[in-house]
């Protein structure tokens, strides 16, 4: 374990992320408490990738015990890379082939389709009546959800891999040609676009008046959602060879701190106020995953096979969990259960899994898994394999 020394050497370093000094132990600086992720017991809707506008992917009131019985399950027809958002008795999910799909969770009844022109890769999210989904070919697109009538399509001129993010009739998201843009969905017209450093494939998390995503340049950056000015950007430390890598995870905002996981194998707590490293654990391997945030703990998995939870103030790991195969998506918090799934080099040989999150002790195991963990509502576990959709309930 290192402890973390003051003094300019590491601090300059660690800004200009040429410096590696492995992990970085933290402390409570800085640290709030009163911050934290809030559930709902009798929660019926998982409406953002995840659940909250702060992405911290986790509802630990909702309370989904296993053994689970499977009442439907839906054929996508195509790879689903990302979740299901959920609301209103429905489900929406986008899929590799540019489909989009609506669900009745009570049944699994299909209630629409939708050919979107481009591929998705990323979940939808929920804006009032409006579903928008983004895609490859560069849209975004607003369907009617009860229907799937197309309302309104904006063309943002560059493929999109980032999830929307839904707050005070804007939507917020990254691009791939290194921009971050505002929408207003009245005038379904684009209010500000920002620089980044490099590609942004991650989704944009709300962090009090800005919002804050990684890129592909190696930098965290924190956009004010009034004007998209730069409020403060960081750095990742990373290795001489590789440096600061690349964000594709997105960041989940909790306890004053915006916690993202960068390819380069480091875990990175930053102040939400300052951008300001707290604390780096370095994995032992490629970190693709996006991380849970619940009970002052973080949970975030790796190429390495193992599903960890870190410490929110220090980052020093309290239990690793190894998965037999490589995680590449996001976990997700249920109750007192953290749910993932591996991406094994079979996708028929994926998994979808349940540890109890205090221990990380396994309690569940569900045969179908690659990218996405599972989302719930009360009295349904909602599971995303590798091209289907379950629905589970409580046996």
């Amino acid at each position: 374990m290192l402890v973390l020394v003051a003094g300019l050497t590491i601090a300059a370093g660690l800004a200009l992320g040429w410096f590696d000094p492995g992990s970085v132990e933290g402390d409570a600086r800085g640290f709030r408490p009163a911050e934290a992720p809030r559930g709902d017991p009798r929660a019926t809707a998982w409406p953002e990738y995840g659940y909250t506008r702060r992405r911290t992917r986790s509802n630990t009131a909702l309370r989904l015990v296993p053994p689970f019985r499977r009442t439907w399950r839906v054929d996508a027809g195509s790879l689903l890379e990302f979740p299901p958002v959920v609301a209103g008795g429905a489900l929406f999910v986008g899929t590799n082939a540019g489909l989009a799909l609506s669900v009745d969770t009570a049944t699994g009844r299909v209630r629409w389709r939708r050919a979107l022109r481009g591929r998705v890769a990323s979940s939808p999210a929920l804006a009032g009546r409006e579903v928008l989904f983004t895609t490859i070919a560069g849209d975004l697109i607003a369907l009617e959800a009860t229907t799937g009538a197309e309302r309104w399509r904006l063309r943002l001129g560059t493929a999109v891999e980032s999830s929307p993010v839904v707050v005070d009739g804007a939507a917020y998201v990254g691009t791939l040609d290194a921009r971050v843009m505002r929408v207003d969905l009245r005038r379904r017209r684009r209010v500000w676009t920002a620089r980044a450093e490099g590609d942004v494939k991650a989704s944009v998390a709300v962090s009090g008046d800005a919002v804050v995503v990684g890129d592909y340049g190696g930098r965290v950056t924190a956009y004010a959602r009034r004007d998209g000015r730069v409020l403060w950007r960081q750095t990742s430390p990373g290795p001489r060879v590789g440096g600061a890598g690349r964000f594709y995870a997105g960041p989940a905002v909790a306890y004053g701190r915006v916690f993202v996981s960068n390819i380069n194998g480091r875990v990175l707590a930053l102040d939400a106020d300052d951008g300001s490293i707290a604390w780096v654990r370095v994995l032992g391997g490629f970190v693709y995953s996006s991380a849970a945030v619940a009970d002052e703990t973080v949970y975030v998995g790796s190429y390495d096979q193992h599903l960890r939870a870190l410490d929110a103030v220090t980052g020093v790991p309290t239990w690793s969990y190894d998965a037999g195969e490589r995680i590449s998506g996001s976990p997700t918090v249920i109750g007192g259960l953290v749910y993932a799934s591996t991406i094994a080099r079979n996708p028929r040989e994926g998994r979808t899994f349940a540890l109890d999150a205090r221990t990380g002790r396994q309690v569940w195991s569900f045969p179908d898994g690659r990218y996405a963990g599972a989302v719930g509502v009360e009295g349904l576990l909602i599971v995303t394999g590798v091209r289907t959709l379950y629905g589970l309930r409580p046996a």
